[in-house]
């Protein structure tokens, strides 16, 4: 292993070396001034993006006012100064309460709203009157919005107390003249800073900010003096180049508000997509130099371990039929030859291992449905002795018949095999409840639903006489009257239904649960019947005969009856 080691180190290194230190010099010098124009026309479509979000916002705020000063129930509040009673005013404060909701319901960044009546009375828009909010309006935030004689216009962030403490920004408008008074709408303070926020990812730092350089929104490495940056009235980007960076400053039309971004050259290069882009041509060019001049050498390398890892997970996946075609004449020539002879007594004793398995099952299997229960031997035989002494010939003669057709499908299962016609099945049932019909003076009736093309369809074998075997003697043991057992057997493009259904006393919910989950326990096999074969004998043969494409199901209601059905995939090619 230290040969394979030493080849590879040595060229890897070498070549890989001496392309990076080229490739490096090269592409510092061509493209930092490309990368960094690029990346600054980046980030101004990206603060111009977020700029006109903050404009149309702006402008949907002066627009909602506007609609809401024109309010006729509004405006008539706020000319109104008195009332012939406390009640009346109170009256009107309501329905004005209710108006102002209505209005901030449909828009999702208001949190709430007040009206200053002409006389300097607040309402707020949640139904009560305090002096708070009267106290509240004398403070800075709204004197200095107010004391400038606009007719609207936003004030700075506040605090305000409703229904719990939060933080907004005002937007005020005044009533047209004839009416006085003032229209306060609160915006929640978080609708406005996540569209800011949205700038950490391309940005160090952000601020949105007054023309007077205080800052409403900073985050954490934002520095406060930032007023040098800033230029009221200017629409479009400006750019200010620092030693470490540059700030981009634009400021939002008919307001006082600008946002201001920074970034670090160190963050602008790291940042760069065309940095990636340069650095991948040039870093292709490496690559290529070495695959024309270490191609030769690398490739006898790697591909006799690159085989080897190939073998290997095939063989984790289970497939053992791998061969290593390589020659190297040294340790791995070593590997290839134990690996592969490792691989072949594996694979000889999996498939010793199989073919005990299969014919083990094989065994059990012919054993089991070959086995034909002594009791209903010995029921059938005393049947034909009573028939014969009553002097009924027909009958003796059909059930000696029926009985001889059951003892030749005995023991045709070792050279026919696991499977059946349908045909030869059902000629198989039918002797068997010819039987059982004389045995128990018709307490049943078969019905047989099956299509014409079906006759030579190969079904697995003893599986259809076991459940009609089950219904004649659990569904029909309490009954009085003759019961009803229908099989049907239909075949879609790729599959075969096979049905069995009584008329029966059913199962209760418990056993019909326990047959579902596959976990009722072997029963006791009744007297009368010609197989010791149930239930979980059939899934076991099915799940060995077709795996999970097999489904067993079964449908009852107690006191109704009961279903059960089977869904084979057909498989056209089955032979034993």
């Amino acid at each position: 292993m230290r040969r394979i080691r030493n080849k590879i180190m040595g060229s890897v290194i070498l070549i890989v070396t001496f392309s990076i230190t080229l490739i490096s010099v090269l592409a510092l010098d061509r493209f930092s001034s490309i990368l960094e124009d690029q990346a600054l026309n980046e980030d101004i479509i990206h603060i111009n993006q977020i700029s006109d979000q903050m404009e149309r916002f702006i402008e949907d705020v002066k627009l909602y006012a506007g609609n809401m000063v024109n309010d006729e129930l509004l405006q008539k509040f706020a000319s109104r100064a008195s009332y012939p009673s406390v009640y009346d005013e109170i009256k009107a404060y309501q329905q004005v309460v209710v108006q102002l909701t209505k209005f901030n319901v449909l828009r999702n960044y208001l949190a709430s709203s007040a009206i200053v009546r002409s006389d300097g009375k607040v309402f707020w828009s949640s139904l009560y009157i305090d002096p708070y909010f009267e106290q509240e309006l004398q403070k800075n935030w709204y004197q200095d919005a107010i004391g400038t004689g606009r007719k609207s216009g936003f004030t700075a962030p506040h605090l305000i107390r409703d229904n719990g403490e939060q933080k907004v920004i005002s937007f005020y408008i005044r009533f047209a003249p004839e009416f006085g008074g003032v229209l306060l709408l609160n915006i929640k303070f978080e609708a406005v800073t996540e569209l800011f926020e949205s700038l950490a990812p391309s940005f160090e730092r952000y601020a949105w900010t007054e023309d007077g350089g205080r800052g409403y929104l900073l985050n954490q490495n934002m520095t406060n003096d930032i007023s040098a940056y800033l230029r009221g009235g200017h629409e479009a980007v400006e750019v200010h180049r620092t030693k470490s960076g540059y700030y981009l400053t634009r400021s939002f039309k008919e307001t006082d508000w600008s946002v201001v971004t920074f970034t670090s050259k160190s963050r602008f290069y790291r940042l760069l997509g065309y940095v990636v882009q340069y650095w991948a041509i040039f870093l292709a060019l490496c690559l290529g130099l070495c695959a024309l001049l270490f191609l030769p050498i690398i490739s006898s390398i790697t591909r006799p371990i690159s085989q080897m890892s190939r073998a290997m997970k095939q063989v984790s996946m289970g497939n053992y039929d791998v061969r290593l075609q390589f020659r190297s004449n040294d340790e791995l020539d070593i590997l290839r030859t134990g690996f592969q002879s490792m691989l072949r007594d594996i694979q000889l004793q999996m498939d010793e291992k199989i073919e005990q398995e299969k014919w083990k099952r094989r065994i059990s299997t012919e054993l089991l449905f070959a086995q034909m229960n002594p009791h209903f031997i010995y029921n059938t035989l005393n049947t034909v002795v009573y028939l014969s002494r009553k002097g009924n010939n027909r009958a003796v003669e059909e059930m000696v018949e029926a009985f001889i057709g059951i003892l030749q499908d005995a023991v045709k299962l070792g050279e026919s095999g696991l499977y059946v016609q349908v045909a030869q099945e059902k000629e198989l049932i039918e002797h068997y409840a010819l039987i059982q019909k004389y045995r128990y003076a018709d307490k049943f009736n078969l019905i047989w639903h099956a299509e014409a093309d079906m006759a030579s369809i190969l079904i697995p074998k003893s599986v259809l006489q076991p459940l009609v075997e089950n219904a004649i003697f659990h569904a029909f043991s309490e009954h009085e009257t003759p019961g009803l057992i229908e099989v049907t057997l239909k075949r879609t493009a790729d599959r075969i239904l096979i049905e069995v259904k009584d008329n029966g006393t059913g199962m209760d919910p418990e056993t019909a649960s326990r047959i579902a989950s596959n976990s009722l326990p072997q029963a006791t096999p009744h007297t009368g019947g010609m197989k010791h074969i149930g239930i979980a004998n059939i899934r076991e043969r099915l799940a060995y005969l077709y795996g999970d494409a097999a489904e067993f199901h079964v449908d009852t209601r107690e006191g109704e009856g009961t279903a059960i059905r089977i869904v084979l995939p057909f498989k056209p090619e089955i032979a034993d």
